[in-house]
């Protein structure tokens, strides 16, 4: 008759039940909704490559931007797009995206603006800083601080100048 005690031991306990609103308690190191920081991201589109649902999409719109799209409802959450992210724009929470009865509420798009180049306006890509420290150490050399921020045209000819300055501005022929 052990019945009768679980079914009196639940009867005093309560309900155990959630309510829709409640939260549900996540494991540590649970991936869940994910989160782009735009000032980080320089549109470099590793995440979409390495993403295999593809729940991330770029649509190049005019020359100075692109735009980044995200469907939630696509999204393994395998945090891939986390972990090739060169500049750490992307994170995933440690809460479980919210339920959506509409599923343009899963959707996430962002507008990555790309600075101009301060020779001929052009717009540039930007490079990420992180990988910069990582290839020239810490602090940069100056001509790759001077260099950055231009196109890569402009960073070309900035280059054969600074050569041509290098050898005296003599022509050999």
């Amino acid at each position: 008759m052990r019945i009768w005690s679980i079914l009196s031991r639940n009867a005093v306990r309560g309900s155990r039940t959630r309510l829709p609103a409640d939260d549900v308690p996540c494991p540590e190191g649970f991936r869940g909704a994910l989160r782009h920081n735009l000032e980080q991201c320089t549109g470099c589109q590793v995440c979409a490559y390495v993403c295999s649902p593809p729940a991330i999409t770029f649509e190049s719109s005019d020359q100075g931007s692109i735009l980044w799209n995200y469907f939630a409802g696509q999204c393994t959450f395998c945090g891939r797009c986390v972990e090739y992210c060169p500049t750490g724009a992307l994170i995933l929470d440690e809460k479980a995206p919210p339920v959506a009865a509409d599923p343009s509420e899963y959707s996430l798009a962002h507008r990555v603006v790309f600075p101009a180049c301060p020779r001929c306006g052009r717009p540039v890509p930007p490079m990420p800083a992180g990988l910069l420290v990582r290839l020239y150490g810490d602090p940069l050399p100056r001509e790759i601080r001077d260099r950055q921020a231009l196109c890569e045209r402009c960073r070309g000819r900035a280059s054969a100048e600074g050569m041509k300055a290098q050898v005296g501005g003599r022509r050999h022929g």
